[in-house]
């Protein structure tokens, strides 16, 4: 049987390349799908930094403690964890550029008259007060990030923020349940409570006109009631608002 050479090459490259069309098919969509997935990821990663909770040498029983995120409810757990769930510890930005996280440290307390009396003697304890501070300190950086970019603070996203949040006040719930003085700085401590709460709604609704309002107070209480920074714009959006 004669075979026409021209119609079996025509023929056998019909076939192969039927053949690299169907696993193209198969494996090309999945392979440059990974690829590019992968560059994407490369590209737009984002550089979050878990920071740690405690001051440089607060040495304090309040701030050693540290237990595991919730949600809204604002229940305090019985376990502990020694940093917040869901936040990537990824080393963030230059030193000359973007704002990093800076640890809090307690020689900056410097309190307004108006809550200066809510610690001490028969009040709310040092741990008590490191705590307050730190947390206001650490919040106050991340949501400066959040509304004016990376050279307004370190960066994090509406959820891991919300995710702080309840961190910190579950360290605050779990504080004031051990403090023998808690009846009489009742009003600063509930206060600290639903300050904490309406920033959890803000940033869980992400809300920007709500999430402003947090900051507004979220940085009287760092700049002014805590550490008496006369650099720092005044919003006068907490109660304990005073001139110093």
């Amino acid at each position: 049987m004669e075979f026409d050479q021209k119609k079996v090459l025509t023929l056998a490259g019909t076939l192969v390349l039927a053949a690299a069309v169907v696993v193209g098919g198969i494996y090309g969509p999945s392979a440059w799908k990974v690829f590019m997935n992968k560059t994407v990821s490369d590209q737009n990663a984002v550089l979050i930094q878990t920071p740690p909770v405690d001051g440089a040498d607060t040495g304090t029983a309040g701030t050693s403690e540290s237990p595991p995120g919730q949600e809204a409810s604002g229940a305090s757990p019985a376990a502990t964890v020694t940093n917040p769930p869901g936040i990537n510890a990824t080393p963030q930005g230059d030193v000359s550029g973007p704002k990093k996280y800076k640890e809090p440290d307690t020689k900056d307390i410097s309190l307004a008259p108006s809550v200066a009396g809510f610690f001490g003697e028969g009040a709310l304890s040092q741990d008590a007060l490191n705590l307050a501070f730190g947390a206001a300190w650490n919040i106050h950086q991340y949501v400066d990030g959040y509304l004016f970019g990376p050279t307004g603070g370190p960066q994090m996203n509406e959820a891991d923020i919300k995710k702080y949040i309840v961190f910190h006040k579950s360290l605050w719930d779990q504080r004031i349940k051990n403090e023998a003085g808690a009846t009489k700085a009742a009003s600063f401590a509930n206060y600290i409570e639903v300050l904490f709460n309406r920033g959890i709604d803000a940033f869980d609704a992400k809300d920007k006109v709500r999430i402003e309002q947090f900051h507004q107070e979220i940085h009287d209480l760092d700049a002014h009631l805590m550490r008496n920074d006369s650099s720092a714009k005044i919003y006068g959006a907490t109660p304990f608002a005073t001139k110093r």
